[in-house]
């Protein structure tokens, strides 16, 4: 599978949720909601691959 067809992206994040990057545990903590639409897609990368919701 190619690195792009995981790369998915994430439903637009609300404020409280926390990211980690599953190769060196870094996370992400949202300060603030986003206001993309829906079907819009976030990325968060670290270490070449896309965060996880934790």
């Amino acid at each position: 599978m190619s690195e792009a067809s995981e790369d998915v992206g994430l439903a637009p994040p609300k404020k409280g949720e926390t990211f980690r990057c599953s190769e060196c545990g870094m996370e992400i903590q949202v300060t603030a909601d986003c206001h993309c639409k829906a079907g819009e897609h976030v990325h968060f990368h670290c270490c070449g691959k896309e965060l996880t919701k934790v």
